[in-house]
């Protein structure tokens, strides 16, 4: 059974078509990855997700059950925790989940050490009498996944999880994730496309309002397994790059300073040295050389610009 159902899904504000009939299926205890610019629709689709904004038209289930707008009776199948979470900062942090906690209805004896449990595992239990206004933009997005979890979901639907964060407190809630991965489905939003890479198994692709693709990153990943070719050189290779792109193995190609990443058109290119060829009749110095695969940054602009 999918823990997600999303079918022919469609969002208008007055004569603007924020999500326009979406389809998709997440699989249980898998992580899907939501991506998209910024103002695809990736917001819109999870509120409508979780009963915060009515849908024009189409229909959402999780585990099973329709989600419905204004019936909250879906709440106990998912945890959420929104871009911006809100806390009330005079509570410590204990006093928060109990808040939560009793808003569920959990009786004393399961709130108790499911929130010593909660506590643990987002690294808090230091933290738990500290009052939550001096948390650090960390410290209170891991409470808010500790807030989404409460109730012990089936599902965990976070929007931009880590957008707000230095790379450490990144790194924190990245870890969270990975550990929950193995319990349960989580359905993510997200911009920063090298977190997918880590801890995504599928991934969906919205632009517009409109799904570009839905697949497993394993599959995509096959499908546009084009070779890519990175070197770097002892100077700026600016004076080779027209020539270089004018080759009939090369797809395109990105610099960065003395740096040139190179789409290749197929693995011949590389079995026939004809890369290192050019370089060598070009007189260039070389420092680094060597063969990479797509990574989901390049996935997601090639996909995006070929629906353009």
């Amino acid at each position: 059974m999918s823990a997600i159902e999303i079918q022919k899904l469609t969002k208008k504000f007055n004569n603007f078509l924020a999500v326009s009939d979406i389809s998709f299926d997440v699989s249980e205890n898998r992580v899907m990855g939501f991506l998209g610019p910024n103002g695809a629709g990736k917001t819109t689709t999870i509120r409508m997700m979780v009963g915060l904004s009515k849908p024009t038209s189409g229909k959402i289930s999780i585990a099973g059950e329709e989600v419905v707008f204004g019936n909250s009776s879906t709440n106990r199948l998912f945890g959420y925790l929104p871009e911006q979470p809100s806390f009330y900062n005079w509570m410590t942090g204990e006093e928060y989940l109990n808040f939560v906690a009793n808003s569920f209805g959990l009786n004393t004896d399961s709130k108790k050490s499911t929130i010593n449990k909660l506590l643990k595992l987002v690294n808090l239990n230091d933290a738990r009498a500290k009052r939550v206004g001096t948390y650090s933009n960390g410290m209170k997005q891991r409470l808010g996944i500790a807030q989404a979890l409460i109730n012990e979901p089936k599902v965990l639907i976070m929007d931009e999880p880590v957008s707000a964060l230095d790379p450490i407190g990144r790194r924190e809630v990245l870890t969270i994730i990975e550990n929950l991965k193995k319990t349960m489905t989580i359905f993510l939003s997200t911009h920063i496309l090298s977190d997918v890479d880590r801890i995504c198994d599928d991934i969906a692709i919205i632009n517009k309002g409109k799904i570009i693709t839905v697949s497993s990153l394993t599959e995509l990943k096959k499908k546009y397994s084009t070779q890519i070719l990175e070197v770097e050189f002892n100077d700026d290779p600016k004076e080779i790059l027209l020539d270089l792109q004018k080759q009939k193995w090369v797809t395109k190609t990105e610099k960065n300073n003395n740096r040139l990443k190179i789409w290749l058109q197929n693995e011949d290119a590389i079995a026939s040295n004809l890369p290192l060829k050019f370089f060598v009749d070009a007189g260039v110095g070389i420092l680094s050389y060597g063969i990479s695969l797509p990574e989901v940054e390049d996935l997601f602009i090639d996909l995006i610009e070929e629906k353009k």
